[in-house]
């Protein structure tokens, strides 16, 4: 299992909602389970999205999609960038 973080902006937020809801099954269908969304409080267009993918090569093919770019237009997208996550081990206080 592999977290992706992707940050969208949008011209229009509802439309790209719309668009991201619409398509979940066809995500899943390429091993990618939604997590928690982060709206920024700057910039309401704005949204870090937290995924996590079963295979990082068979999820990159749904980004590369006919149906996701015709997706990515009607939602409006104007900027996408990508990250690659690593969960930290949580650290024990040393002993007092």
């Amino acid at each position: 299992m592999q977290d992706i973080m992707i940050r969208i902006e949008t011209d229009d937020f509802e439309a790209w909602q719309e668009q991201h809801y619409l398509h979940a099954g066809n995500r899943a269908r390429y091993g990618i389970t939604d997590g928690p969304a982060y709206r920024d409080l700057d910039n309401p267009n704005a949204a870090l999205f937290h995924i996590e993918v079963e295979d990082l090569d068979t999820a990159m093919q749904w980004f590369a999609s006919d149906t996701f770019i015709e997706a990515t237009r009607l939602a409006r997208v104007t900027g996408r960038s990508f990250y690659l996550a690593q969960p930290q081990a949580r650290r024990q206080p040393a002993p007092a």
